[in-house]
């Protein structure tokens, strides 16, 4: 039986796929500036402003030239180097409220734009502000699209398995010890 609890709960937790933590700071004009975490960053194929949570009209977008490197840092509506733009603003600046969406192309990353200033010095996420190492200190990388994607649930799911096996097993040796 707890062979089985835990393969619940090792196949629930596999479930969310993991992404990396995004933030503002502001930018040298005062413009928000998105801050990816490094290890997450590493995977970014598309970084994307819609106009809000429900409404999923492409205000801006640029996708990443493959294999270009990227330290994680865009200001809104510019194209850093090693990027492509594929949707310009079509306005003087990205509205707040609008919603960032950093993808590696099978998971993203989403934060509102902020509505007012933001704070130099610390990095705005959608719950909370944080210093920049704390920023870049707890970080995460997305999980990694196609056959990638399924090594290790699958290897969760295989000790899990293994788990099952071990607990029938003891079952098995506990019920027969009893009979003698």
């Amino acid at each position: 039986m707890l062979g089985v609890i835990a393969l619940f709960l090792m196949l629930a937790a596999m479930s969310d796929p993991a992404t990396p933590w995004v933030g503002f700071v502001p930018g040298p004009d005062g413009r928000p500036t998105v801050l990816v975490q490094r290890s997450g960053a590493e995977s970014v194929t598309r970084v994307q402003v819609l106009a809000s949570d429900t409404d999923r009209t492409v205000l801006w977008q640029i996708d990443r030239v493959p294999g270009s490197p990227w330290d994680g840092t865009v200001q809104l509506g510019t194209v850093p180097k090693g990027f492509v733009l594929r949707a310009a603003t079509q306005g003087a600046s990205i509205p707040g409220g609008a919603q960032v969406a950093v993808t590696n192309g099978c998971y993203a990353s989403y934060i509102t734009v902020p509505s007012g200033s933001l704070t130099p010095g610390v990095v705005t996420t959608n719950s909370q502000q944080v210093s920049l190492d704390e920023f870049y200190s707890s970080g995460g990388a997305f999980t990694p699209c196609g056959a990638e994607e399924f090594r290790t649930p699958g290897r969760i799911a295989l000790g899990g398995l293994v788990l099952l096996l071990a607990g029938l097993g003891a079952l098995i040796a506990s019920a027969r010890h009893r009979v003698r």
